[in-house]
């Protein structure tokens, strides 16, 4: 019994393990990006949008096809409408009467009313039926709204690409940002060490007469200052990496676990000029194809509002049974069939000025469609411009920082093997470690503003 206990209980504790193992999250660069693109709240909203947008185009599709509907009604009269009618039969019954009056048959003689009042109809009508109505011609309304659906649909898918390369660049550039502030944290955990192992040997130094009590001080001073740097780095990692959950639409209950470094990675956008990328953006940013679309939509307005001048055209057939009685006890043979069909045709003539000014209107904003279109070439060329010299200014900065870590490490490598021989002071020590320390953090910035670039820039051109 007991083996089986501890069984049960191994178990339990290893399915714990694996489920606590479970929640770590390996991440590099391409699992966010597959993780943004299926999670991102901004993307499940633009996929929404995208559904919609084709609902509308079955709707508008819909105004093609007829319209069917059956119907029916009860209607009680609890008074039956009564006609005033003159009274045909008032000269021949007058002069029947008269006569018979005349010759003793009747006793008196009546003259007949002028007018005769009649009840028509019973009190309940029952009526049952379909219709059926179709659009012949309704000045292009029907036709050019289906088409602005379907350019609507396009806008709509347009700009979910539009926001899935904004997501892209935010989530990558957050993505760089979380390296950053790890490889910044490493600089001065890094950097405390080597403060720690100065004071160390300033240590031994000082308890065999070798160190000034200055010197231990100054060394104990510099391991106080950095512990700062090291806590602020720390903070700078968490948010960081909770803004780059944020965007991947992931929740704190998952661990991450940064499988890579910031490194510098070639592209071959680095070797286009400036004049290509913005050929290449012009051509494929989904902005410029949405304008597009909108200025065919605004084209198509004008010719939904020269409609409202036109005349409408529709044919209209029901077929319908009809019954009356005094009471509710309706039966087949009540009811009357009425087949018919119709066509309908109006013309407007005056709309108090309403259909010229909505003409107007679209005209103009035909015209603000093409103002547009410049301001967002424009745009669009300035932000290619902007990433493109941001990205090779950031680039040399990486280039020439390699070096100068190369040289600052040497210099610290000399500094601490003379010290430790006694031919140079601690402040030699100090500078050393400052130089590497510095050194290292530009070129983790140059590496971060690099990395960056390149990403504006490729979302710049709709590469991402």
């Amino acid at each position: 019994m007991r083996l089986i206990l501890k069984t049960y209980g191994f178990l339990i504790i290893l399915a714990l393990f694996s489920t606590i193992r479970a929640e770590i999250l390996n991440l590099d660069l391409k699992t966010a990006r597959e993780i943004a693109l299926e999670r991102n709240p901004s993307l499940k909203l633009a996929r929404e949008g995208v559904h919609k947008a084709s609902r509308h185009v079955i709707e508008a599709r819909g105004n093609l096809l007829p319209t069917i509907n059956a119907y029916s009604n009860l209607q009680h009269a609890w008074a039956l409408q009564k006609n005033r009618i003159p009274n045909f039969l008032k000269a021949p019954f007058d002069s029947l009467f008269y006569n018979l009056y005349t010759t003793g048959l009747v006793p008196t003689f009546t003259p007949q009313p002028e007018y005769l009042e009649m009840a028509f109809g019973l009190e309940n009508v029952l009526i049952a039926g379909i219709q059926l109505q179709q659009p012949i011609y309704l000045g292009g309304t029907i036709r050019n709204g289906y088409n602005i659906s379907k350019l609507g649909y396009n806008i709509a898918q347009l700009q979910f690409k539009s926001i899935e390369q904004n997501v892209l660049n935010e989530l990558t550039s957050s993505y760089y940002r979380v390296l950053f502030t790890k490889s910044t944290l490493t600089v001065f955990q890094e950097a405390l060490q080597s403060a720690e192992q100065n004071l160390e040997q300033v240590n031994k130094f000082y308890n065999v007469g070798k160190a000034s009590n200055f010197d231990l001080l100054r060394a104990e001073v510099q391991v106080a200052n950095t512990k700062p740097f090291v806590a602020s780095a720390k903070n700078n990692f968490r948010l960081s990496e909770s803004g780059l959950r944020m965007i991947m639409g992931i929740d704190e209950s998952i661990e991450l676990n940064f499988v890579e470094e910031l490194e510098l990675y070639y592209s071959e956008l680095t070797i286009k000029s400036l004049e290509e990328l913005m050929e290449i953006a012009l051509i494929s940013r989904p902005e410029i194809q949405m304008l597009n679309d909108q200025k065919s939509i605004t084209k198509k307005q004008v010719s939904l509002s020269k409609a409202s001048f036109l005349p409408t055209v529709v044919f209209g057939t029901s077929y319908q049974y009809q019954g009356m009685r005094n009471d509710l006890n309706f039966n087949s043979e009540d009811f009357n069939k009425s087949f018919n069909s119709s066509i309908s045709i109006s013309v407007p003539l005056f709309s108090g000025m309403k259909n010229s000014a909505k003409y107007q209107q679209a005209k103009i904003a035909v015209k603000e469609t093409e103002h547009q279109a410049e301001s967002l070439i424009n745009s669009i060329k300035l932000e290619v411009k902007s990433a493109y010299y941001t990205m090779q200014e950031a680039l040399e900065k990486v280039q020439t920082q390699q070096k100068t870590i190369e040289q600052a490490k040497e210099a610290q490598r000399l500094a601490h093997l003379m010290y430790s021989e006694g031919s140079s002071t601690q402040l030699d020590i100090l500078n050393a470690d400052l130089a590497v320390q510095q050194a290292q953090m530009n070129y983790q910035q140059s590496l971060f503003e690099y990395n960056v670039a390149l990403a504006n820039l490729k979302k710049a051109i709709n590469q991402l």
